[in-house]
């Protein structure tokens, strides 16, 4: 049985869309976006699962100080996880929902699992330092940063902005644009729509369907594109293999290069540029990879 001191629930009658602001340490967040939903729940609780041990090394290392020392600090270095569910912000300030963990130690480093239930088309906003991210249903704008973890999101309506030191990110259609960076943790995107910007170091990348302009940029890293259809499309990687498929019927103006590797074209070429505007340009450049473009499965 869970100790009722480790979960706090609390619900907001906030119909309509709201802007979510969540913020952890250490842990997990889910948010669950329903279009039915008629108001918000946020349940805070431990999650001893998220444990890191560098958190173990210096919770032991503050309880050594705090015995040894408490009495001339005139403070208590220990802290348990009732104290930093208890301790967490939350708070409504008209349509925005915030949701902090404690920032000082010790209590920040004591692992949280944060979940919203939230009506559908919600702003979400996350901040977390090691922690996986999941958006479930449609959201409006999306604005999730990590140090590590994996982040998943079903469906942004908004523009959606996602930075991550590390860990896979797995993103549903994306409608408004869309600006990404990550060190590592191979990045997928479903759908894309209006214009776009992804940097990885090490992570490979994969789009899905693509109508609008995308840079795609990565020092060792592979860029797939499953569906171009429209749009200006730029992939630039240093070592790794780019591979473009275009929608059958669409005509492109293409411009491969591979310094060092290989280059292949699978589409036919017209001897005669075709008349009014060209609905595809491609620019991809490789150093020592392959480069290829072909049409895309039907």
């Amino acid at each position: 049985m869970t100790d009722p001191e480790l979960v706090r629930t609390q619900t907001f009658p906030l119909p309509g869309p709201l802007e979510l602001d969540i913020a952890v340490t250490l842990g997990r967040v889910e948010v669950k976006l329903d279009a039915e939903e008629p108001e918000a729940t946020v349940e805070i609780r431990h999650d001893p699962d998220a444990e890191q041990p560098w958190t173990q090394g210096i919770s032991s290392l503050l309880s050594w100080v705090s015995e040894r020392f408490g009495d001339q600090l005139g403070t208590d270095l220990n802290g348990t996880p009732a104290d930093a569910v208890q301790q967490t912000r939350l708070e409504q300030t008209g349509n925005r929902l915030t949701v902090h963990a404690p920032k000082a130690l010790p209590l920040r480093n004591i692992p949280l699992a944060v979940t919203v239930i939230a009506p559908a088309g919600s702003a979400v906003e996350v901040r977390a330092g090691s922690a996986n991210v999941t958006v479930s249903g449609s959201a409006g704008r999306v604005d999730v940063s990590t140090g590590a973890g994996e982040i998943r999101l079903d469906r942004s309506e908004g523009a959606a902005t996602v930075r991550s030191g590390s860990g896979a990110i797995r993103l549903g259609p994306t409608l408004a644009g869309l600006h990404l960076r990550t060190g590592s943790g191979d990045v997928e995107v479903a759908s894309l729509s209006g214009s776009a910007t992804l940097a990885t170091g090490t992570a490979d990348v994969w789009l899905g369907t693509v109508s609008g302009s995308v840079l795609a940029r990565s020092g060792s890293g592979d860029l797939s594109v499953a569906e171009a259809a429209s749009g200006n499309l730029e992939l630039v990687t240093g070592s790794g293999d780019i591979r473009i498929g275009v929608r059958p019927g669409v005509a492109a103006e293409v411009d491969l290069t591979a310094s060092a590797g290989k280059v292949s074209s699978e589409l036919d070429v017209a001897l005669n540029r075709p008349d009014g505007e060209i609905p595809l340009n491609v620019r991809a450049r490789t150093g020592s990879g392959t480069a290829m473009i072909t049409r895309a499965a039907q």
